[in-house]
């Protein structure tokens, strides 16, 4: 995984922040894997509560604590989208 400690805990209270202290997320893509290089940030997140706003605001947040582009993927009850598994098979839990 292609990100620090100081990363990963940075992008786990963003997300708890802006989505509850039970949402879960796993890191995605290029990110995972230590072979690649560059890439943007691809998180997968299973939110306990959920708006617009607050999507916007933590993706912003995440872009500018990182300094790198953050592609977030919400997951909605009830709605099948195999990016959802392939994200949580593939990808790592933060």
């Amino acid at each position: 995984m292609r990100l620090t400690k100081q990363q990963t805990s940075l992008i786990s209270g963003c997300v708890r922040k802006y989505f509850g202290a039970g949402a879960n997320v796993w890191l995605f893509g290029s990110r995972v894997d230590d072979r690649r290089r560059g890439g943007d940030v691809d998180l997968y997140i299973e939110p306990e509560r959920t708006d617009l706003m607050s999507e916007l605001k933590c993706k912003l947040s995440l872009e500018d604590e990182l300094d790198l582009h953050v592609d977030i993927v919400i997951g909605r009850p009830g709605k099948v989208n195999p990016i959802y598994d392939i994200a949580k098979t593939e990808g790592v839990r933060l």
